[in-house]
């Protein structure tokens, strides 16, 4: 039995369709495109809806108590 690569070496490989680059970077600007809008929704959003409910709560305490918190607090 010949080598793996031996075998690979004899074939025949057929040139690529001439829209294969399209087609390629159709389905790859699709895929980053859905990654982007994911990583947005689920990183982006989650962080700014965290830091507004900082801000949200902190205006509560300040107008409960009439003080600002404590810095050393963090």
């Amino acid at each position: 039995m010949k080598d793996f690569l031996e075998q690979l070496a004899e074939l025949d490989v057929r040139e690529p369709p001439a829209d294969f680059d399209r087609q390629l970077h159709r389905r790859l600007n699709r895929t980053l495109l859905v990654q982007h809008l994911l990583d947005f929704v689920v990183g982006g959003i989650a962080w700014s809806l965290g830091h507004f409910l900082r801000a949200t709560l902190g205006w509560l305490l300040f107008t409960i108590t009439g003080r600002f918190p404590d810095r050393d607090k963090r």
